[in-house]
């Protein structure tokens, strides 16, 4: 977008007026609640003691995912994601409910050339107030449990890290991810850049209810340019999921659905606007630890994810969905399998076949995970007693330095 508008205005098509005077907005007047509500949680929730003071952690991702997108430029053009994704933190716990993070997320997509593309900050502060439940401050989770044609699942490789504030849950009758994510600080030459979401999900005896919202903003206060650009996608829905216990059928693990209804409004500045909406079904079952899934999609218009951008960055869409669902419709039949390597060592093959705009398609990929933690000064703290007892230390030395598993952290299929 820089060099676009850097050309516009050398060319004089654009005056540095008239690309960066922005009208006047509403503050974000969510965020007091949001702060008053994190408050109550530090204040009021119960204290307790943690075990392991001090880790070194490290999640590493190698991957390849083609979209063989060919024949359907009209709505997006096919592009191949390879490269190295590596994410180093030490973790401090100063109890069991409070924990500090501090490191680095490091990008080097494969072809460009051998340095690192992209290196952004990781500190965050958590705090898990309640069982399943936890607070965030900086360096959130971004792997939101967004339907696909709201949040694409393949922003993991072009977008691995989002700052702002989260509130998560995980609980056995609801998951909740609520937050706030900051893209970019406003200037009076540059427009702020930033979104909203919400996801709540409430569950019993596999049943599934839910209410997904994202809201994507261009805009501020401090210039005066283009105007404001607003995207707004909503989505309700609900499902099943069925987790058999037949003698003899141990291979057959899962199955389920899920019916979603997707709005979507989208305010470019200086631009018509436009909404659309439409229906969202997916279906799948594990046999043999393979997860099968079907998926279908019928819209009105043609307008959801719109890439008209507006008049200061044509083309570019602020929507943050997958654009197939530009298409009136589509239908995809895949597979995916996630095999454990090692105890920290994972793999994930995707394969999925797509027919849109009367062309059949094609996406395909792979990823190595390495996600591990090691214990740290483990005699200082021990001599210390730094949120130890003498019991818990024997209980938790072992031969290895390297204390426990951690799983895998690929998003949640949607």
């Amino acid at each position: 977008m820089k060099l676009l508008v850097a050309q516009k205005l050398s060319a004089g098509q654009l005056s540095p007026f008239h690309v960066f005077s922005l009208s006047r907005m509403h503050r974000y007047s969510f965020l007091p609640a949001f702060l008053l509500f994190v408050g109550f949680l530090l204040v009021f929730a119960p204290q307790a003691e943690a075990r392991s003071p001090l880790q070194f952690k490290v999640d590493n991702q190698t991957f390849v995912y083609n979209l063989e997108w060919t024949g359907i430029d009209s709505i997006v053009e096919g592009e191949t994601f390879i490269g190295n994704i590596l994410k180093t933190f030490f973790e401090y716990h100063f109890n069991k409910r409070l924990y500090v993070q501090g490191g680095a997320l490091l990008q080097h997509p494969f072809g460009d050339d051998d340095r690192i593309d992209d290196v952004d900050p990781v500190i965050a502060l958590h705090y898990r107030a309640f069982p399943g439940w936890e607070v965030t401050a900086g360096t959130i989770d971004r792997n939101h449990p967004l339907h696909d044609g709201i949040f694409w699942e393949a922003l993991r490789f072009t977008d691995p890290i989002e700052q702002g504030f989260q509130l998560k849950a995980d609980t056995k009758l609801i998951r909740q991810d609520l937050w706030i994510a900051w893209e970019r600080r406003e200037s009076p030459g540059v427009r702020e850049k930033f979104s909203v979401g919400n996801v709540t999900e409430l569950r019993w005896d596999g049943l599934s209810l839910e209410g997904q919202v994202l809201w994507n903003h261009l805009g501020g206060q401090q210039n005066g340019g283009p105007g404001v650009f607003n995207n707004l996608s909503v989505a309700f829905g609900g499902g099943y999921t069925f987790i058999p216990d037949f003698e003899g059928y141990s291979f057959f693990k899962e199955a389920g659905f899920r019916v979603h209804y997707l709005y979507q409004k989208d305010e470019p500045a200086r631009m018509l606007k436009v909404d659309e909406n439409g229906v969202a079904v997916k279906a799948w079952v594990n046999l043999w630890g393979v997860n099968f899934v079907g998926k279908f999609w019928n819209a009105d218009g043609g307008n959801f994810n719109s890439r008209r951008g507006d008049i200061a960055q044509p083309g570019i869409a602020l929507a943050k969905g997958n654009p197939l669902y530009r298409a009136d419709e589509f239908q995809e039949i895949g597979l995916y399998k996630i095999w454990q390597l090692a105890d920290s060592v994972s793999m994930r093959f995707d394969l999925r076949q797509q027919w849109v705009l009367d062309e059949t398609v094609e996406v395909y990929g792979v990823t190595f995970q390495w996600v591990e933690g090691f214990d740290l000064f483990e005699d200082y703290f021990r001599k210390r007693g730094k949120g130890r007892t003498e019991k818990t230390v024997r209980k938790t030395q072992s031969k290895s330095r390297l204390k426990r598993r951690i799983r895998a952290t690929y998003p949640t299929e949607k």
